[in-house]
């Protein structure tokens, strides 16, 4: 007996979980430790101060040559009788919305020029509002039924809209024209959407369908002849 309880001891050591001694599994590896001291801390500084304080000049120097122009044109284009009710100018089809406005650039602006619009109290990352659109139906023909998530603009009068949803459905419909000394300035409107989003997200054979038909209007309509992936939004309308 006893000597069956030395073999089974012997072949329970032999067996042990036990790693083999090494520096790197006792944690003894020789391990840097700088001392902090204000010289050491100072001379870093005065590095990095030096690195960083010509970028700065530079980027600054960059930014005054910027020339920006910002005009806002939607109080001093509605007319007096509507300085009230502005929505109702908005929405009436008869009132004609062609307003001209005059710029005065301080520097020369070198091309290329661009154009941007800003809206104010204006949410686009509300929960309800990015949901408010179907990346199938976007991609695919076949998928033009599938208005999930796409409410309250899924449907008008029956029928499946395309492109659906709150984002497709608020397009901004402003257009711009711009002249200098009476001669028209072409604006070009190509090449504004990522090349990812025309290659992944919208499909060659999603045409518009039952788009802006309903009672409420959000904004610009689209060509119906055009497809999603052949254009951007604005060059669609």
């Amino acid at each position: 007996m006893k000597g069956r309880r030395s073999s089974s001891d012997s072949s329970s050591s032999s067996k042990t979980k036990k790693p083999q001694y090494s520096k790197f599994t006792q944690q003894e590896l020789s391990a840097c430790k700088p001392i902090l001291t204000p010289g050491y801390v100072i001379g870093i500084f005065i590095i990095v101060g030096v690195i960083f304080i010509p970028v700065g000049i530079i980027s600054l120097f960059a930014s005054e040559n910027v020339v920006e122009i910002v005009d806002r044109y939607d109080e001093g284009c509605i007319p007096p009788n509507y300085s009230d009710d502005m929505l109702a100018y908005i929405q009436n089809s008869d009132t004609n919305k062609t307003c001209t406005r005059s710029l005065k650039a301080t520097k020369l602006m070198k091309s290329p020029v661009y154009i941007y619009y800003q809206l104010d109290n204006f949410y686009q990352n509300h929960r309800r509002y990015v949901k408010s659109r179907n990346d199938k139906q976007l991609w695919s023909k076949k998928h033009e039924d599938d208005t999930k998530n796409c409410a309250p603009e899924a449907t008008s009068n029956g029928l499946s809209i395309v492109p659906c949803g709150l984002i497709a459905w608020s397009l901004f419909n402003d257009s711009y024209g711009f002249s200098i000394k009476n001669k028209m300035v072409k604006v070009s409107k190509k090449n504004i959407a990522w090349e990812s989003d025309k290659k992944n997200k919208f499909g060659s054979d999603v045409y518009p369908k039952n788009f802006q038909n309903g009672v409420l209007i959000g904004g610009g309509k689209l060509n119906s002849s055009i497809p999603n992936k052949s254009c951007s939004l604005l060059d669609c309308m």
